[in-house]
Parts: C-alpha cells; sequence; structure tokens
C-alpha cells in the first residue's frame, strides 16, 4: 500500500515540508510521483529509514553525515568512526556544560551571600629559584589546551618514570606569556618539575631549566570563579608599590581542577615582578 506525502507525514510524525526536502536532496526519495499530478507516494517500508535519520539527527549530525551513514555501500567501519566521532564531540560538550553548570551554582550561591565580607588574600613578595623542568607550549583555548597538555605530559612521565627512574619533585605548573586575555591562541604551556635522567622525550617536549623570578604570590582557595579577584588584588598591590609585573604567569596546581571539586580547589599564583626583591614583604591585602 502507498500512502500520499500528507498521510505518510501524519503516520511518520515529520513535516511535509520536510519530507519534500529529504526528496530534494536525495535523502529520502518518495517510491512513486504521479507525473501528472506531482503527488509523492511513499510505502510503509520507508518508515524504518525515515526514523533512523530522524534519530541521527536529533543526536547531531549533519544530513550530510547521516546520507554517508545510510548509503548501501556504507561499511561498518565509517559507520563506527562517524558515530565515534560524534560520540566524543557529545563527551566534551557534557564536560563543558558539567563546568558551566558549576559556575553557575556557585554564582547562585555568591548572589545568596551578596553582603558578606569577600575573601582576604594573603599576598607576599618571594623569590622563587631555577627550576628543572619537562613541559610543552602550545598555542590555544586556555582550558582545552590546558586539560590536553597535562594529559599528554603525564603519559610522557609515565614512560620516563618506568623506565628512566624519573621523579616528579613539585605540583604541576601552568605558565601563562600573554599579556592579556585570549579565547583562541593563547600561548601555554605545561610542565612538571622533574629530577633523574631524562631521555628520548618525544617531539614538542621539553627539559629545561625555569629561570630564578621574584614574585607576588598566593595561595588561592575555593571555586574557580572567584580566582578572578585574587589577580585583581596582586594587580592592585603592584600598581600601588611600583612594580612591573612580567610574564609568564605562573599558576602552580596543588590539586588539578578536572580532578577536584571546585570547592577543594588549590592553586598557587606566582606573578613575576620586574623590580628586584628589597626584603622580605609579607601583606594581607584588602
Amino acid at each position: 500500500m502507498l500512502y500520499k506525502i500528507g498521510d505518510f507525514s501524519r503516520i511518520s510524525r515529520v513535516t511535509v515540508r520536510t519530507l519534500r526536502y529529504y526528496d530534494e536532496i536525495d535523502l529520502l526519495k518518495p517510491v512513486q510521483v504521479d507525473q501528472a499530478t506531482g503527488y509523492r507516494y511513499y510505502s510503509i517500508e520507508q518508515l524504518t529509514r525515515l526514523n533512523r535519520i530522524v534519530m541521527l539527527k536529533d543526536i547531531g549530525l549533519s544530513l550530510d553525515d547521516v546520507r554517508e551513514l545510510l548509503r548501501d555501500d556504507s561499511s561498518v567501519d565509517h559507520i563506527r568512526q562517524l558515530l565515534q566521532v560524534k560520540k566524543t564531540e557529545i563527551q566534551e560538550r557534557l564536560t563543558l556544560d558539567t563546568r558551566r553548570l558549576r559556575q553557575v551554582e556557585g554564582w547562585l550561591d555568591q548572589v545568596d551571600r551578596e553582603g558578606t565580607v569577600p575573601p582576604v588574600s594573603y599576598l607576599q613578595r618571594i623569590s622563587v629559584p631555577e627550576l628543572r623542568v619537562i613541559s610543552k607550549r602550545e598555542f590555544g583555548t586556555y582550558q582545552e589546551t590546558t586539560d590536553k597538555l597535562y594529559y599528554e605530559l603525564t603519559q610522557q612521565l609515565d614512560h620516563q618514570s618506568n623506565e628512566k627512574g624519573v621523579r616528579v619533585t613539585g605540583p604541576l605548573m601552568g605558565l601563562f606569556y600573554d599579556d592579556e586575555y585570549k579565547e583562541k591562541d593563547a600561548d601555554i604551556e605545561i610542565a612538571f618539575p622533574v629530577s633523574g635522567e631524562v631521555s628520548e622525550i618525544e617531539a614538542g617536549f621539553e627539559i629545561k631549566t625555569l629561570p630564578p623570578i621574584e614574585a607576588v604570590s598566593t595561595i588561592f582557595k575555593g571555586p574557580s570563579y572567584n580566582i578572578h579577584r585574587v589577580y585583581a588584588q596582586i594587580m592592585e598591590y603592584a600598581e600601588e608599590h611600583k612594580l612591573e609585573l612580567i610574564t609568564p604567569l605562573r599558576e602552580l596546581y596543588h590539586t588539578y581542577p578536572e580532578e577536584t571539586q571546585e570547592e577543594g580547589l588549590l592553586i598557587e599564583i606566582q606573578f613575576p615582578f620586574s623590580e628586584p626583591l628589597l626584603e622580605s614583604e609579607h601583606v594581607i591585602f584588602r
């Protein structure tokens, strides 16, 4: 039995307009077209293909990808590859949405407590000696590139520690070279302090010695959406004391954001400055 396009639309719950479009792009052709009237006719067997189109479109595949998947000569491996790519995209979006949800919950909590005294950051000037590290440096977005380099560096260190007895001697470090915020193409380096013989590292990784620095430093505790307050305090302090803040800024992750609840973050900030350290100074900045 054949159904006119309107009847097939009611059965499938897909609009006539959409069915006509699928016909135009050769995604779902009617089994018969009346040459005199131009009426399109569909068979009940076509519901299976249409349901697959709707399902694949609902998970975010483009119509071009849907057509590729539903080709008669599409291999199982090709179908699996396309679906795996889409699965990865969905997982990354879920991770991003989860992070945004935490930020929104934190902001709501902050709004509920508005009017309370904000946390005071304990600032100090410190001298940081030179430090031998294994690192990798790339351009990209802050969150994605930092996470990517952290994973790659960890994998590299796992191999080195198993084969060469290399030891990590301090927390993971992020070094940020830009003097302004960039949504993309940010200059980012991720490093681990190490000891032992490091050899046969993969391309892109580097063994080097970070120079000694003088820095304004503090320990940040709590959810990441509050960290901008600490940076504002550091900059105000530098302006008051006529210090020129320079890059690369260093963040030492005593707990890593992707592996810790927001409230449990513990990040040491070291913001280098160009003036020499004259005397040890500790200050609670308000």
